[in-house]
């Protein structure tokens, strides 16, 4: 996949995906109650952030000016929303559970789109940039898989050590 207008085609669905996750999870945040939720929720909304950010920088190294994301913005932002209650009070566990599964589908497209593309492009930067974006989503999918898994057993969350990402 030697196109630039390819690889700058996959750059925007990347960042689209992130701007839903970033969205996603700053809502997920509000609406629990218990704080190591809401910690690991606000943290995943910050990778999100963080990774759009490579992705964003990637795109304008590659194209030589800024994505326009105005109206890819919104409108991932209004799909996160359509996903919850529309008064944020707390949800049950059962709803909270959903939320969850949503979130693991999202973190697998993510999976799915980084390999996929990693394996397509010959653009070194794009590669690294896809690979490394891979090992962070299996870490969010593993945080929402355990978060899922714990709250149908105990219907409680546990604790969260976040990775980073270093540039």
């Amino acid at each position: 996949m030697d196109n630039q207008s390819n690889i700058l085609d996959i750059l925007k669905e990347a960042i689209s995906i992130e701007i839903y996750g970033q969205e996603y999870y700053s809502i997920f945040s509000d609406i629990v109650e218990e704080e190591n939720a809401k910690s690991i929720f606000r943290r995943l909304s910050r990778d999100e952030g963080d990774h759009k950010h490579l992705l964003e920088k990637e795109y304008l190294q590659i194209s030589g000016k800024p994505i326009e994301e105005g109206v890819m913005d919104e409108k991932n932002r209004e799909q996160a929303r359509r996903v919850f209650p529309e008064s944020l009070e707390p949800m049950t566990i059962t709803e909270t559970q959903e939320a969850l599964k949503i979130g693991i589908r999202t973190e697998e497209r993510s999976i799915e789109l980084y390999s996929k593309s990693a394996q397509r492009t010959d653009i070194r930067s794009s590669k690294d940039l896809f690979l490394k974006l891979v090992i962070f989503e299996k870490g969010h999918k593993e945080i929402l898989e355990a978060a899922l898994y714990h709250l149908g057993q105990e219907g409680s969350w546990y604790g969260y050590s976040p990775p980073t990402i270093e540039e």
